[in-house]
């Protein structure tokens, strides 16, 4: 590697992990946990990601490949993994019957959108929907709570009406915390990708920004960003669940992959007048 890459690289692996340590400090993470889980990162990476064809990874190729020592190497694959030692819930079921009410067509319009829903009594009710995608829990314990995080609100005819394309906990530190390393991951595969890749083959990863614009705008762009934001997920997922075959039994192919298309908006005070 090149002084220049090299320079670039670390400039650029220091702006991205700004925020990650500002918030793992905040946490009570230390260094030493975050050094643990880094070795062990660029041995599974070294090991998983950059095998020669037809040769089984060796210890002394990992060490080349990262710098490590070959016998600190077979210490820490002797160590538990950080990444296997986490057991999430299974699946998150507010997130689930969101994602019903998006993607099952007794609960959707003919243009794909999600129904406004009575509450008990119609054909297909928001209680309805509850029991098919959340298991035993009741459709008051769930309506409270989605009304809460803001996901669902009632119309003038007290129909429930979904407001979000994703449940958000706010108090639940586990899912938050999981949802952020999902979503990283998945950034980050496409900058990797797009680094190795010509144009003609890059994937979508595209950021509008301004530098200049004035602190008593940020309400408005905040706002504007989340409304067009949600109302084009939306849309996206009525089209990409239908290329699902979990969802859509009758899409044809091969094999199984996971794809998806997220967006982010953000705000940095530069300078703040007094």
């Amino acid at each position: 590697m090149s002084d220049l890459i090299q320079n670039a690289s670390k400039a650029a692996l220091a702006k991205l992990l700004r925020p990650l340590v500002k918030l793992l400090i905040k946490q009570g993470f230390s260094y030493a946990s975050f050094a643990e889980v880094s070795r062990r990162l660029f041995v599974d990476v070294a090991a998983e990601d950059f095998k020669l064809p037809g040769k089984r990874q060796s210890s002394s190729r990992i060490s080349v490949l990262t710098g490590i020592n070959r016998k600190d190497i077979s210490k820490i694959l002797e160590r538990p993994n950080p990444a296997e030692n986490h057991n999430p819930k299974e699946g998150n079921r507010p997130s689930r019957i969101m994602q019903g009410w998006l993607r099952d067509k007794d609960f959707i319009n003919e243009s794909g959108a999600p129904r406004p829903l009575h509450f008990e009594g119609a054909e297909h009710s928001f209680s309805e929907l509850v029991r098919r995608y959340g298991g035993d829990v009741t459709p008051r314990a769930v309506f409270d709570e989605l009304t809460r995080v803001g996901a669902v609100s009632k119309n003038p005819q007290e129909k429930i009406l979904l407001c979000s394309s994703a449940y958000v906990p706010q108090a639940d530190l586990d899912e938050k915390f999981r949802i952020m390393g999902q979503a990283s991951h998945d950034l980050f595969s496409t900058l990797d990708h797009n680094l190795d890749h010509a144009p003609y083959m890059a994937r979508v990863q595209r950021t509008v920004a301004y530098s200049n614009v004035p602190i008593e705008s940020l309400a408005q762009v905040r706002l504007r960003s989340k409304e067009e934001g949600e109302q084009f997920l939306l849309q996206i997922n009525q089209w990409l669940s239908q290329q699902d075959q979990d969802v859509n039994p009758d899409v044809k192919g091969t094999g199984k992959a996971r794809a998806g298309i997220g967006i982010y908006y953000f705000e940095d005070i530069l300078e703040e007048h007094s």
